[in-house]
Formats: C-alpha cells, structure tokens, sequence
C-alpha cells in the first residue's frame, strides 16, 4: 500500500507478526495497515498483557466526536459532564503511565472523530494532551483495515495527512506460519487442524474466513455454511479431506510415527515423505500435520 508522508507519495514498510509486536517494545507511535484477520487486535492484547500493561480499546468505527473529544453535553443528573472522562478517567488519573492506547478500525471514523485525535498522538510525550488533560506517559497504538475486496473500492475513510505523520506507519502482511500457529492452538480440539489451515491458505483464503470455517468444521454446523465462505470446489476439497480424517486410525498414525522418530534418532535423518528431514524440529512439525499434541508427546517420549 502507499500513503502521502512528508507531503510525498510512498510505499508502506511492510511486517510481519513477531516484527509488530518487537516494535511495540519501543513505545512509539504505530499506525498499522492490514487486511482483517491478520490478528493486528489481539497482537496489542497480547503485548499489553505480558509487559503488564493496562489497555484502553477505543474503536474508532462506532465512537462519536463528542464521546472521544471531551466535548461536554446535557445529562439528566448532572446539568453538564463531560463525555470523555467518563471512559478515560482511570487513564487520566495516572497520566497514562502503564497505558496503552489503542485507537482500533482507526480509518473507519469520521473526519470530525479524527479532528479530535491530533493532541493525543502527538509524537512527543511532554505535548501529548487529550481534551485537556496530559497523558505525556501513554503509548498510542492505532490500527486500521485494508479492503479485502478486489473491486479497487476501498469503503474506508482516508486518514488526514497530518495525522498519519504523528505515527510511524507499517503495513502488516499475512505470514503462512504465523497464520497456521494462532488458529492450530486456537482449534487444537480438531483433528489434524493443520492440514484444513494448509488447504485453505493455499487457495489464498484470508485468516478470518479461515477461522470461521473451522468454526463450521469444529461444531459440525450446516456445511452451506461452509461453501458461503469458500467456492464449491474448495469446499469440496474440504469434505473430502474431512471424510478422509475421520477414517485414519490414530494408533496406526502413532505407531507408524513413533517407527520414523526411532530411525531419525538413530540415523539422524530421515525421509518423510518427499522430504529429508535433518532437526527433531522439522520431524515435530511434520508429526503435527497428523497427530495432536498429546499423541507428538507421546511419540517423541516414546511412550506406548
């Protein structure tokens, strides 16, 4: 993708997964494009929770200026309040210290929402306000969708100029691997989760659509569900490889793994169907095509 930065037209830096969460560690001001699903929300989450921040959500698609502007109105209990110190007063109250910010759907606001931003994304701390009060100490995060279509129509609100120059823009790309780990422990409970994720990422299906159709495939729900999602070759495809699962036989998969784990560990190498496989981690990941984590555990310990 490409913005107006600096008053000139320019590529977007493009990252991925492990190299936005890296750049959160810096605390900069970070405006990330992506395509939905690709996890932009839950990486923040996930961020503030292990560094043991507390995060404040603000989604930019439903607030309204007032709500986020610290414009006062008319209540019936009190004559004026105003409407931002209501949600943000916990932030304020500690200057924003140990906070982030997250301005989530940040290009589906409306011009006069992002009016109300320039203050608090000030890049440096000590002039960052909001509405009047300091929040020098916070960390302000925003991210934003790109269209998923393919009809050049975009249906998403473009960001003042002045505004993407407050952050450090990036553009989050979808990573196979990174894809299959998230929904592979998010659906461990299916059986051989990873070969449906392989399937459908080969066909291009995004991260969220994926994750809807194992949903369907979880809960064993009406499979029109299914082929809404996908086209009805590559639901074909997933039928088929359903009915193919449901009729290996986990002890035979087990056995027969434990027998390619003892050779690799004697010979140091062994062949795993087309491949040459060198590291016990090559051998684990392709055991988890097949087999669930319990049944890897129980492989690699040798267990009967």
């Amino acid at each position: 993708m490409q913005l107006i930065i600096g008053g000139k037209e320019r590529k977007v830096t493009k990252i991925k997964a492990n190299e936005f969460k890296d750049l959160l560690k810096d605390k900069a001001n970070l405006l990330v494009f992506g395509k939905s699903g690709l996890g932009k929300t839950s990486i923040v989450k996930s961020y503030a929770e292990e560094n043991g921040l507390k995060l404040k959500i603000i989604n930019l698609a439903t607030k309204l200026p007032e709500a986020i502007g610290g414009i006062p109105y008319v209540t019936e209990k009190d004559y004026y309040k105003e409407l931002l110190s209501i949600e943000l007063k916990p932030v304020f109250d500690d200057d924003g210290e140990g906070w982030v910010i997250f301005f989530d759907e940040i290009n589906q606001g409306s011009p006069e929402v992002f009016n109300t931003l320039y203050g608090i994304c000030y890049p440096m701390g000590e002039d960052r306000v909001w509405a009047g009060h300091s929040l020098s100490k916070a960390q302000i995060v925003a991210c934003g969708n790109l269209a998923d279509g393919n009809d050049g129509v975009t249906y998403l609100n473009d960001l003042p100029t002045p505004l993407i120059n407050r952050f450090f823009p990036f553009e989050l790309i979808p990573s196979k691997k990174d894809t299959t780990e998230y929904l592979k422990k998010k659906w461990k409970n299916i059986p051989q989760v990873a070969k449906y994720i392989k399937t459908m990422l080969d066909e291009d299906i995004s991260p969220r659509d994926i994750d809807l159709c194992l949903d369907i495939l979880a809960y064993e729900k009406n499979g029109l569900l299914l082929q809404a999602k996908l086209d009805s070759a590559l639901t074909a495809k997933i039928f088929d490889l359903q009915k193919g699962i449901k009729n290996l036989d986990p002890a035979e998969l087990i056995k027969n793994a434990r027998k390619v784990y003892e050779q690799f560990k004697e010979d140091g190498e062994v062949m795993f169907g087309a491949e040459t496989i060198t590291t016990e981690a090559e051998l684990k990941s392709k055991f988890e095509e097949f087999l669930s984590d319990e049944e890897i555990a129980g492989v690699m310990k040798g267990e009967e």
